[in-house]
């Protein structure tokens, strides 16, 4: 095999393979870290390190084939003395980025004469000869994985003499590194008097469609002084023989055509073991199966000057995958000396080699699971409820034989207005918003068509089959938008499916309206009364209501869940809401209606009522009605109450709302009770003036607030987990005329603060190597080249004051690149810690994994209590520092 050359240290020493998959230049390789851990405070932290990227540079690689040295050419060409001899070389990039490779030719020194008008020439069709238009190079530009065809014509000095030769070696440079280069591609020009046939071969179209036909043809002609004479073949007899080694998998099904400008043309074929005359087909290509046009005469037979011409149409298979290549070379065998056999030098040629890739071709298939075919198919939905989404699962496959995406589109919707139809993946809850794959030949891809009907449309009654409504599900290729299939979802009835029942707690859905209002009930003015409501959905679809209530102007409602369905407040007491959430058909939620009278509200009997509104149907509604008998009385609220963490030293800041729900105005004192451990608490009426306590702050009655701003400046040395309760007391005089400092209304809130500590912070390095002993290419992993390693360094320190547990780093894997190995050390954690290592965070061994896939995450966590595993008693003490280094190879 053609031996790679690379640009770099140490990169003769690579696998094959990393230089058969290079990475394209110029790629950005980025990696960045990642860790979680709970807090000294006992909450769950992530943190992410700096992100490191790495740009893969450009490795210059290249072949020219075929092979050969001055002692051994890898080709061989005769002529007449003054003839012209040619020689087809394949030049390829390897590398993995456009290259321009500069060519020249060398004459040898062990031979008999320097080669004339040396010319290099671009063979664009790849059939070995120089056509017109096909221009002469000095060089060739290809891209990373291109090749080109290249003939290299000379002339055999016209004083040579029969059996003299000249050597010839096409060398080449890479433009982009000239120290790359290959120049062991001798081929040899024999002068000979005796008879020389030349062979060039074509292969058209280069580039087949599956189940397509490539029609090859090889010619010549006998350049030679003389004519040439047949050899023996078993099978045959006397002649020269034209043969092709079918290509494996290709078939052979129409009888070849050819000529020859002396003696008898017959069509042949070789079965593995003999030669014999065709006549049966097709002929199936299995790498020995041999088709062959046979110039059958004798003695002398074929004249100087004379010509021949063969050609045969092979099939393609039809399931080919885009991109197989079939190379061919056809052999010439002849007798130039008379002696019978084709042993001599030059009287076995070889034709130039050609090579057909199959193209890809591009097909998206849709329909439904049990019906997959081209074509429009229809899948059918009897029945939907109005509000209803009804889905509707199809199935998309790659019927081309290359990887393919494929675009999903919704057309030509009957639906009624409003209906709104989306694609989704497989699960029915990831939207599909641009195009699915790629797709393999063969492979397929679940996509969901669910169409949400609008809740105000309903056949009532049901028409059977006279009205239907449908959409379209097409499926366009990416890569040959002319191609596509599409596939119908359809739904043949929508059916009403609203309907809502409100009514006092326990006779919701009972079916009896008489019982539905709930009890009157007494209140003092800016007291809260409460009803307990059920609400039971009626319908035949899951629906979610809202909820709303008529009281007398001033007065306000909320509505709480109660989770029990007991008709008592839960406690604590749950947020309100003012939507039920959804309610399956047949279900029912409870709710507390929490009715708060204004502080001035006029006693008397006050009328209340309640409704729940289908938030997808407006026109579905019920409602129940009672009364509130209304008192006079006065209050005051502080709220709320509130928590937080804090650092020591540090601070933080709480705000408290002073509520006045009685009918006068409000003059409290607020003051704090300073907790215990003797931090400072600060009261301020507008966050910016601040008192040890606050006096006279007013409050509107009916309602009116006042926000009260505390802040706790926390000292120096407080442990870590330190808790502290300030209470926070409003005590008010309510009155019309002067405070008198007597208190009509006292309230209170509290403050929790927790210290709390720890902080890991998460750093990230790198360095890249090259070389199986590794040098280093670059300290801060900005450049590698394809085979290169990476050393990624994660260093995790917690670099608080409190502990940290459940500390778990992780790394992905970058993308073009593999996993080769992974080692963590450890500082500042108890004796007998272990390093344990993960795939997946859950599993953990304490022995790293020898392989990962590229993408996939590795985890590193420290055992403290000796359980195997890392878990919320595994700690991580201030100062303690985890250093993971990860290795992995550029590909």
């Amino acid at each position: 095999m053609k031996r790679l050359k690379f640009l770099g240290l140490g990169l003769m020493a690579l696998l094959l393979g990393v230089a058969l998959a290079m990475t394209p230049a110029g790629t950005s390789i980025t990696n960045q870290a990642s860790a979680s851990y709970i807090d000294s405070a006992g909450q769950p932290r992530t943190t992410t390190s700096n992100q490191v990227v790495t740009v893969v540079q450009q490795v210059y690689s290249f072949t020219i084939t075929p092979n050969g040295t001055e002692s051994a050419p890898g080709q061989t060409k005769s002529a007449l003395p003054g003839g012209q001899v040619l020689f087809n070389y394949v030049v390829e990039n390897t590398g993995n980025g456009t290259d321009t490779i500069n060519l020249a030719t060398v004459q040898g020194t062990s031979d008999n004469f320097d080669l004339l008008s040396v010319r290099i020439y671009r063979d664009d069709n790849c059939n070995g000869a120089v056509d017109a238009g096909e221009p002469q190079v000095t060089s060739v530009t290809l891209g990373m994985g291109q090749q080109a065809c290249v003939a290299v014509v000379a002339t055999i000095p016209a004083t040579a003499t029969s059996g003299q030769y000249g050597n010839l070696n096409l060398t080449g440079t890479s433009q982009g590194n000239p120290s790359v280069t290959d120049a062991d591609n001798w081929a040899r020009a024999v002068a000979t008097t005796q008879a020389a046939l030349t062979a060039t071969k074509s292969a058209t179209p280069s580039n087949v469609a599956p189940g397509g036909t490539v029609t090859f043809t090889i010619s010549g002609a006998n350049v030679g002084g003389s004519a040439a004479y047949g050899v023996t073949i078993p099978g045959l007899g006397t002649g020269i023989l034209i043969s092709d080694v079918i290509p494996t998998g290709l078939t052979v099904s129409t009888m070849p055509t050819g000529t020859a400008g002396a003696g008898t043309v017959s069509f042949v074929y070789y079965d593995g073991t003999t030669w014999q005359t065709l006549t049966t087909l097709p002929l199936t290509g299995n790498g020995t199966v041999a088709i062959g046009m046979f110039i059958s005469g004798s003695g002398a037979f074929f004249p100087q000057g004379a010509q021949y011409t063969f050609s045969f149409q092979a099939t393609v298979p039809a399931n080919a995958p885009a991109g197989a290549t079939y190379a061919n070379t056809a052999v010439v065998r002849f007798d130039a000396n008379g002696d019978g056999d084709s042993n001599d030098p030059g009287e076995t040629v070889s034709s130039n080699t050609t090579t057909n890739t199959v193209t890809a071709t591009y097909q998206p298939v849709v329909g439904y699971p049990g019906n997959i075919t081209l074509g429009n198919e229809t899948q059918v939905v009897a029945s939907a409820y109005s509000g209803q989404t009804v889905s509707f699962t199809n199935v998309v496959r790659n019927d081309g034989n290359a990887p393919d995406s494929f675009t999903l589109t919704l057309q030509n919707p009957t639906f009624p207005a409003g209906t709104v139809c989306q694609i989704y993946a497989a699960d029915g809850i990831t939207p599909i918003s641009g195009a699915i794959g790629p797709l393999n030949p063969g492979s397929t891809q679940t996509a969901v068509v669910k169409c949400l009907l609008p809740a105000g449309y309903f056949e009532n009654p049901a028409d059977g089959t006279t009205t239907t409504y449908k959409v379209e599900l097409k499926a366009t290729s990416v890569n040959d938008p002319s191609k596509s299939d599409l596939t119908t979802d359809q739904l043949t009835d929508i059916l009403p499916g609203y309907a809502v029942d409100l009514a006092a707690h326990g006779y919701a859905g009972d079916g009896n309206a008489t019982n539905d209002n709930p009890a009157a009930q007494t209140a003092n003015p800016g007291q809260t009364v409460y009803f307990p409501l059920d609400t039971y959905n009626a319908g035949a679809n899951t629906d979610s209501y809202n909820l709303t209530a008529s009281v007398p102007t001033g007065w306000s409602v909320l509505f709480y869940p109660d989770a029990n369905c007991d008709g008592v407040m839960d406690t604590p007491t749950p947020a309100p809401v003012t939507n039920t959430g959804p309610i399956n058909p047949g279900g029912t939620k409870c709710y507390i209606a929490a009715v708060t009278v204004p502080a001035n509200a006029t006693p008397g009997s006050n009328p209340v009522s309640f409704t729940a509104t289908s938030a997808t149907l407006g026109t579905v509604s019920d409602t129940v009605t009672t009364q509130v008998n209304v008192n006079l009385v006065a209050q005051v609220l502080l709220d709320p109450d509130r928590a937080g963490t804090v650092t020591s030293p540090g601070t933080i800041q709480y705000t408290h709302t002073l509520i006045n729900n009685s009918n006068a105005p409000a003059y409290c004192d607020i003051s704090a009770s300073g907790g215990n451990y003797g931090w400072t608490y600060q009261l301020s009426p507008d966050g910016t003036s601040w008192y040890a306590a606050l006096g006279d702050v007013y409050a509107a009655p009916n309602g009116g607030t006042q926000t009260i701003y505390v802040r706790v400046l926390v000292p120096a040395g407080e442990p870590i987990g330190r808790v502290d309760v300030n209470t926070l007391t409003a005590q008010c005089d309510v009155t019309t005329g002067t405070p008198d400092n007597i208190y009509e209304a006292t309230d209170t809130a509290t403050e929790t603060t927790t210290i709390v500590g720890g902080e890991l912070r998460l750093q990230k390095s790198a360095v890249s190597y090259v070389g199986t002993t590794p040098t280093v290419r670059s300290s801060d992993g900005s450049q590698a080249y394809p085979g290169d390693y990476i050393d990624y360094v994660i260093v995790a320190e917690n670099i608080g004051t409190g502990n940290l547990t459940n500390v778990k780093i992780a790394d992905p894997i970058p993308a073009y690149t593999t996993f080769l190995s992974m080692a963590a050390t450890t500082t500042g954690f108890p004796s007998g810690a272990t390093v344990l290592y993960s795939t997946d965070g859950n599993a953990w061994s304490p022995t790293p994994p020898s392989s990962v896939a590229t993408g996939q995450s590795v985890y590193v966590g420290v055992d403290t209590d000796g359980n195997g595993t890392i878990d919320a008693n595994d700690v991580m003490p201030p100062a303690a520092r985890i250093t993971l280094v990860l290795r992995v190879q550029v590909q």
